[in-house]
């Protein structure tokens, strides 16, 4: 009688997406191990929520930030005597620096670890805001702001980037969802919160109130924010940092922001002073790209760009922070110049945009979390948007109370949507030691968008209202409207006027006018949104990986 025969060895594949094979040891039997379910999620302790909690408020503080100072703006260069250059540069100089360190950042924690740029970005946040708070000039709360920026930025990337690597993907949806809220809600929520603490109290408090906010991750990042160590020598560390990519890409970008961003309103698209850092950034970002092909350690890899879901994801995202944050910025302008409300009433108006984005981001989360399926959301988002900025073209200065509200309401639900859905394809499309510098790489796109929208916006209101107003007979105090960039540093002037109604009414009109061409705008901005959805595809939510900087807790 012959002996039966050995088990077989078990082939399995591995799911690193390579040729790789593995071969199992035989087992005793010929059962088939059944695979972890992905959908049953491991029970998180008061470690990781706290953890997490703190990476929560870091993203609210640095989202409340970017948007709070600008409504104080007027009231502040008038107590601190500033000039309309430094009104101008405390006013971008958060969102320039911010965008400038995020891939520095993002490429930094991948090297030194994440805890540890997280902690630096803490302190510089900080250090900012207490410039700001004790500024006495202009020029220290420039200074103050560009510190706060670096930190802000730093802040806002490496939240969603420490959660990529402290979660699996099939448990990411739902907190990336919670972390898109607390972002949404900061960035929506900072012109009231700005304008209520310039009117009600003073501006140096919208600076100050972010020390009591630290006080929570100062504490628990130390003592609950346990990632896995990198097990390198210091001198290691620093032979990996991409410097000459630094090099290249901090100045190139400085020099296209900067252009972009004051052309039109303190130079003219045609003048030395736009040109020439245009064209100087353009060649320096140029050599940045060329040169990362060639990097080991690169702040921006090519195979960013290399999937069609992840690319796709990755220019959506730029475009949904074009297009948010000029509604953010010119929904309260037209409450302002159009309606002649009071920034604060203004504010209030505005807060079925703030509140929708918000609830939309954090139930779309869910409802991806429950489905395991995600495109929907980002047509679903990029449709809604389309349709919502095209109704922001119906507002003009008889718009009643109830027409206010609601017309916010479509655009807020598409914009909120975006933000898982958009985040969760560049998540699906990335493996785990991708997962972070992709992340990364989208908070970056997204507030790069946002500082060209404000630019952009700027530059098409002014050029309608200077083209519209010229038409007007205006009276001497108001004669300055004729430059369109003084717009809107004019609107608390053309309140306190006591114009005849008729008069007044020409003058709002030309308001709406300017503010509609913007919607316009971002209504054909939102249309090419919809079409990156082309790009993504639907990929598999099920794996069960964590990060190379996982939670030890």
């Amino acid at each position: 009688m012959s002996k039966p025969l050995p088990p077989v060895p078990t082939l399995k594949v591995s799911e690193r997406f390579s040729d790789e094979i593995q071969i199992l040891p035989p087992s005793s039997q010929f059962d088939i191990e059944e695979p972890p379910d992905p959908t049953k999620r491991s029970k998180k302790g008061w470690p990781f929520r706290l953890a997490f909690f703190a990476l929560a408020t870091v993203a609210f503080a640095s989202a409340l930030d970017a948007t709070s100072l600008s409504v104080a703006l007027p009231i502040i260069a008038k107590e601190l005597g500033g000039t309309t250059l430094e009104s101008f540069c405390a006013g971008v100089s958060f969102l320039l620096t911010s965008i400038l360190f995020q891939p520095v950042h993002t490429a930094l924690s991948d090297i030194f670890g994440r805890k540890q740029i997280l902690y630096c970005c803490i302190v510089l946040f900080g250090v900012g805001s207490l410039i700001i708070g004790f500024s006495r000039d202009m020029k220290t709360l420039i200074a103050g702001r560009a510190v706060q920026g670096v930190g802000g930025g730093g802040l806002e990337a490496l939240s969603e980037i420490i959660l990529t690597d402290i979660t699996t993907l099939a448990e990411r949806p739902l907190y990336l969802g919670i972390l898109s809220f607390v972002w949404a809600a900061g960035s929506a929520f900072g012109p009231l919160i700005g304008g209520m603490f310039a009117e009600l109290v003073s501006w140096r408090w919208i600076a100050w109130i972010n020390l009591p906010i630290l006080i929570f991750p100062v504490v628990l990042v130390p003592l609950f924010l346990r990632l896995k160590t990198i097990p390198e020598s210091l001198r290691t560390k620093f032979a990996k940092v991409d410097w000459i990519g630094i090099a290249l890409f901090i100045p190139g970008l400085t020099l296209f922001a900067l252009a972009i961003t004051w052309a039109g309103s303190l130079y003219r698209w045609t003048s030395a002073g736009t040109v020439v850092p245009l064209v100087f950034g353009i060649l320096l970002l140029i050599a940045f790209g060329v040169y990362e092909g060639y990097s080991k350690t690169p702040l921006l890899p090519y195979w960013l760009f290399t999937v069609p879901t992840r690319w796709g994801a990755l220019l959506g995202a730029f475009l949904h922070g074009l297009v948010l944050y000029t509604v953010v910025f010119y929904v309260p302008i037209y409450f302002e110049g159009s309606l002649g409300l009071e920034p604060i009433s203004g504010a209030i108006t505005a807060l079925p945009l703030s509140v929708g984005v918000s609830i939309s981001a954090v139930a779309t989360a869910f409802a991806i979390e429950y489905i395991r399926r995600y495109t929907w959301a980002a047509w679903s988002g990029w449709l809604l948007s389309t349709v919502g900025m095209g109704l922001f073209i119906l507002y003009d200065s008889h718009t009643s109370v109830p027409d206010r509200v609601g017309l916010q309401v479509v655009a807020a639900l598409g914009l909120g949507i975006l933000f898982p859905g958009l985040g969760i394809p560049v998540q699906a499309a990335s493996d785990e030691l991708q997962a972070g510098i992709a992340m990364g790489t989208f908070v970056f796109a997204r507030q790069l968008g946002a500082v060209i929208g404000v630019a952009l916006g700027s530059g098409i209101f002014a050029n309608k209202f200077a083209a519209e107003i010229k038409n007007v007979n205006l009276p001497g105090p108001l004669k300055g409207l004729a430059d369109g960039y003084a717009a809107i540093s004019m609107i608390p002037t053309l309140k306190t006027l006591d114009l005849p109604r008729v008069e007044k009414l020409v003058i709002l009109d030309v308001y709406t006018d300017a503010t509609r061409t913007v919607w316009i705008t971002m209504t054909v901005i939102s249309g090419i949104g919809l079409l990156t959805c082309f790009a993504i595809r639907e990929l598999t939510l099920e794996r069960t990986e964590t990060g190379r900087q996982a939670f030890e807790g």
